[in-house]
């Protein structure tokens, strides 16, 4: 798990998994993704999960708990959380009180509905169950497409969304195209010149060598801030040259995102790993 000082990201996979959920049809769909890719499912309702929690350890690496109420969760939560087993939570977009319950709650990762299978892999893949962990937890994402849909469910837990939405989804685009996908600076300008830039990327990742390539956003909600961590998959970069804007890149078409990050929501965004991990801070009102 990445946090604060340490931008390690290190996937781990368990293969026993509790499925947990009221709509049969989306359990048993759930489960047939899981199968297929080697986890070995017990799907299971609700309030059956609560009883066999309430009798004891569940005998599972990981629990997948699909949608379910806030009032639900925050029950099957804390059961989950004493037993030390990690989660992973499928959650809907509109729903910010159980995704804040489940990131205070230590869930490992989350998928947003409707999710496809690979980013559910990748959410399944997230480690967890370190009761010591800072509270919050991981969100996988691979296109533009998911940077905006998650982009604004991040940033509704911030005082001011909109301002974090932008400067969020500046960072998130950078570690797809820049970090993942390795389109440098002078290669951008050049397809953006020949608008050429949303083909070529959509194309690169298209391409094998990138189907299994995600970026993450960890979300951590403490009293006082929100905590937001990006973590990509790439070479990284030197951050120096991009963290004011530059008068001498002023007539090109990009280069200042990360700039505008700093200046709408994180004024003290800071890089790790040699720039695949970046770090900003939101405070929250008192």
């Amino acid at each position: 798990m990445f946090h604060s000082g340490q931008a390690n990201f290190l996937p781990s996979m368990t293969g026993r998994v509790w499925v947990v959920g009221d709509n049969g049809q989306s359990v048993a769909a759930l489960e047939r993704s899981l199968a297929t890719a080697g986890f070995v499912c017990e799907c299971l309702g609700t309030e059956e999960a609560r009883v066999r929690l309430a009798s004891g350890r569940p005998g599972v690496g990981r629990v997948l708990l699909d949608a379910v109420p806030t009032a639900v969760a925050a029950g099957l939560l804390a059961g989950l959380r004493r037993s030390g087993v990690a989660v992973t939570m499928l959650v809907e977009v509109e729903d910010l009180p159980t995704i804040e319950l489940g990131l205070v709650s230590g869930v490992a990762g989350f998928a947003v509905k409707p999710v496809e299978t690979p980013t559910l892999m990748a959410a399944m893949m997230l480690p967890g169950g370190e009761v010591l962990a800072p509270s919050g937890g991981c969100f996988p994402f691979r296109t533009l497409e998911d940077v905006s849909g998650l982009s604004q469910l991040a940033a509704g837990l911030c005082p001011d969304p909109e301002s974090a939405q932008i400067a969020l989804s500046e960072l998130m685009c950078n570690a797809i195209e820049h970090g993942n996908l390795g389109l440098g600076f002078a290669r951008k300008g050049q397809l953006m010149a020949l608008g050429a830039w949303r083909n070529e990327l959509e194309r690169l990742l298209g391409l094998p060598e990138h189907a299994a390539r995600f970026a993450y956003l960890r979300v951590e909600c403490r009293p006082r801030e929100v905590r937001f961590l990006i973590r990509d998959q790439g070479l990284g970069f030197d951050p120096g040259p991009y963290l004011e804007l530059d008068p001498a890149r002023s007539v090109e078409p990009h280069g200042r995102g990360i700039a505008i990050a700093r200046m709408l929501a994180f004024p003290d965004l800071v890089f790790l790993d040699g720039g695949r991990c970046v770090e900003g801070v939101v405070r929250r009102r008192a």
